[in-house]
Formats: C-alpha cells, structure tokens, sequence
C-alpha cells in the first residue's frame, strides 16, 4: 500500500505540479497552482501564479480539497467520513480524483454539442414550418386564407416548444456511461479502476450535460435569428 501510495503520488506531482509552485488538488479534479500562503482553520491561502488570477490572494475551504503540495510534500486533506457522505477511502478518493482529472484533460464532448446543436436547430425550425393541410383546414373553417402565416418554414411564429430540447437533451445525455478511451486516460495504471472511473465519469457526465444544454439552446438561437431574418414582416 505504501508503494502504490508512493507512486499514485509520483503521478499527481507529474500530471500537477510546474517547477517553483505549489498545487492545490480538489476533490472534484481541478488543479490550481501557485504560492501557499497559510492552511488554518479550515481555510487555504494561495496567491495565484496562473492567467487572471496572477497575483491574487484566494481562499478555499479544506472540504474542497483532496489535497495540496507544497515543497514537494503532499498534505491529504480529505478525510473518509461516512455521514457527511464522504464514504470513499483515502486512496479510493485519490484514484477517484485522478479520474476526475484525466476526465478534464482528455473528455471532449464534440458529439454530444453538434448533435444537440442540430436537433436544436431542427426543431427550432419545424417550430414555425405551417403545413397545406393546416392551411387548408384554415380556409375550409373560416372562408379566408390566415393573415399571419404562409405554407413553409417561417410559415408562422415561433413557439416556445422548442425550449424542451435543452432539458430532453440534457437529462437523456446523463444517463448513460459510454466506454472510456485509452486515449483519454493519462493514469495508464488506472485502467480497470472502480474508483478512477467513478471519478471519470462524474466529470464527463457533467461536461455531456453542459454540451446538450449549449449546443441546442445555440441551435435554438440559430433558429430563432432565421426566423426574423427571412421573414419579410
């Protein structure tokens, strides 16, 4: 276990550390590197080293982290504790956040984004297409053809059905746990592990959702802005 412990942490000072700066590792898998000012009740001081937060003091609560290395040496701050619901072990949780990471570096949901987008799109745009049979039901019942639409897409205002899509998508995108690519793991001696892959895919769950969400409210948008573009009126 001290050996495993040893080179689990060899990897996160590779995967997370830069030359002179200190690292803090969340639970979640983000990594924030600069200078730590102090650890005290609870609370990490750091001055940021990194783009916009150069120079400025930030603090994080110490429930956050899974850990924080400073001059080379790894401080765990997580501590297994069932009734808060921290249930994992300390090096179930480590394997759970290199997970976690490897999910941010590597997870890149282009699929899910441009499928959402188009279906988005899609139905934004059957939104406002009015059929001959309901044109012809219009004339039939009143006499007259309808004022404010014409057969076609464009044919009538849009509706606010699409807005559906987003939450459709999004709740049918995080289900499902597709395969983890080899590609996409930097911790080759993690495959095959419960715990990295729980942390996996937290993260690429999350990042599908966010893709579904963007890529069809975007199509969604598309549409819209095509509507009033090609409508004459």
């Amino acid at each position: 276990m001290r050996l495993l412990s040893l080179f689990l942490l060899i990897n996160i000072n590779t995967a997370f550390l830069v030359a002179q700066q200190d690292s803090i590792v969340l639970l979640n898998g983000k990594v924030y590197r600069g200078t730590i000012i102090s650890v005290d009740k609870g609370v990490l001081t750091y001055t940021g080293t990194e783009k916009k937060k150069q120079g400025v003091v930030i603090e994080l609560t110490t429930d956050r982290l899974f850990s924080y290395v400073q001059n080379d040496k790894e401080t765990v701050c997580y501590v297994q504790n069932e009734f808060i619901g921290d249930f994992l072990t300390v090096e179930e949780a480590r394997r759970s956040t290199l997970g976690s990471y490897d999910a941010r570096m590597n997870f890149k949901p282009h699929f899910v984004f441009y499928s959402s987008w188009a279906l988005g799109l899609g139905v934004s745009l059957l939104d406002t297409y009015y059929t001959q049979s309901s044109y012809n039901k219009f004339v039939t019942e009143n006499g007259v053809p309808p004022v404010n639409a014409t057969v076609g897409f464009f044919g009538i205002r849009p509706t606010l059905m699409p807005v559906l899509v987003p939450l459709v998508l999004s709740a049918t995108w995080g289900i499902p746990s597709f395969r983890i690519k080899g590609d996409q793991i930097i911790q080759k001696n993690m495959i095959g592990d419960a715990s990295y892959y729980r942390g996996f895919h937290r993260i690429a769950k999350q990042r599908r959702i966010f893709a579904a969400l963007s890529g069809s409210a975007i199509g969604i948008g598309a549409g819209m802005i095509s509507y009033f573009v090609f409508t004459p009126n």
